[in-house]
């Protein structure tokens, strides 16, 4: 099970645990479910540390959910901290990207039918029909059992229940729920005067990431013939909306001066030490060729792939000059300063932990 699915199954065992496991969902308020797993989610992850990042995503969220006609719920839009490429919706509006998908996009458009196929989720209601369906048939493979008090106070049965919702929220909802919100998205999003050939480009892109073994968007899958027919038939769609009005914008280069700076892969302590990249947007010069520009930035050729699968590109693709492409560069520090509470009459202190100290003694918070 992922992080973050552990993170809601926490979650749903503090919130539901002591209710009949049939009538779970049963006139819960699915805001009230959202707002606590929220917490979990936050306090588990993290929220990505810039600032300015969150914003320009709450702007390109809010400008999609302009275009739902009376929302149920007052949304929430959030970058999380982790390298994964996904991301995912509670009830109640609480919409997440990781850091790791907005490094794998190539566009606010993109972006755009991202939240908006979340927001085609909250809309549909699809977290919570899926958790009713999940716990009917994992109580029949339980043979009934965690209908009984004696087994909802056993945290190994429960955890048996709210694993499989969990389990749902995070690898997604199947293919005809998966494919109302594809088509829910793109439509938000070309209404809110983005290219629906966003998502299309990102959805196609995902396959180099699945080769390079990255976790990606709701367990896709590339090679899945279920997944295949889903591009086609989200490519079709995109058409049909792109012929009503003529020529779009998938504003490539505001979404590139947005993400310039975004770190970039997994820390290597999780929590005492920062992505060890960088993204870099560079201007394509004559003769630029991925693993080049990999050999250049990062001194390592090799990172060549994978700099060419953020860019939705394969690694010996012709580069034409002028054209703005992301690039890993290494983070200035990969340490991360744990502030240390001083007592009075004492130095504030630092732990620091990563290359060059490693010995995690407290120092000075001057650094001498």
């Amino acid at each position: 099970m992922t992080r973050p699915a552990s993170l809601l199954l926490a979650a749903a065992l503090t919130l539901f645990a002591a209710a009949p496991a049939l009538a779970l969902f049963e006139g819960t308020d699915e805001e009230e479910i959202g707002k606590k797993t929220d917490q979990e989610i936050v306090k588990g992850y993290g929220l990505y540390e810039d600032e300015r990042v969150q914003e320009y995503v709450r702007g390109v969220g809010r400008r999609v959910l302009e275009k739902v006609a009376q929302p149920e719920f007052e949304y929430h839009f959030k970058v999380v901290d982790h390298e994964m490429v996904n991301a995912f919706a509670l009830p109640g509006g609480y919409i997440y990207v990781t850091r790791g998908l907005l490094a794998a996009l190539n566009s606010e458009s993109a972006l755009a039918g991202v939240l908006g196929h979340e927001i085609g989720h909250v809309i549909g209601h699809h977290a919570v029909k899926q958790m009713k369906k999940s716990i009917a048939q994992t109580l029949l493979a339980l043979g009934g059992l965690a209908v009984s008090k004696d087994a909802r106070e056993n945290a190994a049965a429960w955890l048996t229940v709210t694993s499989t919702i969990s389990g749902q929220i995070l690898s997604g909802y199947g293919r005809e729920m998966e494919v109302e919100s594809d088509q829910v998205g793109m439509i938000l999003a070309h209404d809110a005067g983005y290219d629906p050939e966003g998502i299309v480009h990102f959805l196609k892109s995902l396959r180099t990431f699945e080769q390079l073994g990255a976790q990606t968007y709701h367990g896709f899958m590339a090679t899945h013939p279920d997944t295949i027919s889903r591009i086609i038939e989200t490519e079709g769609k995109a058409g049909l909306l792109a012929a009503r009005d003529g020529v779009y914008n998938l504003q490539r280069d505001r979404y590139l001066d947005a993400i310039d700076g975004l770190r970039y892969g997994a820390p290597k302590r999780k929590g005492l030490t920062y992505p060890p990249y960088k993204l870099h947007i560079h201007t394509v010069e004559p003769g630029d060729t991925f693993r080049a520009l990999a050999e250049k930035y990062s001194k390592d050729a090799t990172l060549g792939l994978e700099t060419a699968a953020l860019n939705g590109m394969e690694l010996d693709a012709p580069l034409a000059p002028g054209l703005r492409i992301k690039t890993l560069v290494p983070a200035e520090t990969v340490i991360r300063e744990i502030k240390m509470k001083k007592k009075p009459g004492e130095e504030e202190t630092t732990d620091e932990i990563g290359p060059g100290t490693g010995d995690g003694k407290k120092r000075p918070a001057d650094g001498r």
